[in-house]
């Protein structure tokens, strides 16, 4: 019972630090600030992360792992590739649609490379992991001729720049399922399927 608690103490923390480090960026949001977020002493964050570097970068790894195990999935192989692909965007857009605030996280990161340079890499390494994912594929369905001839990488990058911008861009959650579904069908448009 008591490492529960100290999980979902630790949990509250970071969800904190992901909220005001994306709302504030990293040298605005502080400590203090987080604690208050998170319902918890100044003091008792120092339980769970050494200082605020810490903290920060467990904010943008901890979520990313989560973000692999849905993103680097696929909808289950079937014969249709279309519907494939198609059950594959709604897996990916659904779990991104949630991920509003991470979403932000991630492109605060990524708009300053230089200063995180090594947590960049880490965003950097996992955007090629996905982009080599979707390959397969991508040229599954053109192989079997219900895609036109693109190249899958790039396939691959306009995807995710497109449900990474669909996020960024939206204030709906999924629960506005008209808006969502017309970003899901265009989202199968980027794949290039022959009409």
């Amino acid at each position: 019972m008591a490492i529960q608690k100290s999980e979902e103490k630790r949990e509250k923390i970071l969800q904190a630090g992901i909220k005001l480090f994306s709302e504030n960026g990293y040298s605005k949001a502080t400590i203090k600030d987080i604690s208050k977020e998170a319902g918890v002493s100044f003091g008792t964050v120092f339980t769970y992360f050494e200082n605020k570097d810490t903290l920060f970068e467990a904010s943008v790894l901890e979520p990313l792992e989560d973000m692999k195990a849905v993103l680097l999935s696929q909808a289950e192989e079937q014969d249709d590739v279309a519907a494939q692909i198609k059950e594959t965007i709604k897996l990916h857009m659904t779990y991104f649609a949630q991920q509003g605030t991470y979403a932000r996280m991630v492109q605060y990161v990524i708009g300053q490379r230089d200063r995180f340079a090594d947590l960049f890499n880490e965003l950097n390494d996992f955007t090629e992991e996905f982009q080599e994912s979707l390959e397969p594929l991508i040229r599954k369905g053109q192989e079997q001729g219900v895609l036109i001839e693109l190249d899958p990488n790039n396939v691959a990058i306009t995807y995710l720049a497109y449900i990474n911008g669909v996020r960024l861009t939206t204030i709906d959650d999924i629960d506005q399922l008209p808006s969502w579904n017309m970003f899901m069908d265009h989202a199968y448009l980027l794949f290039g399927p022959k009409q």
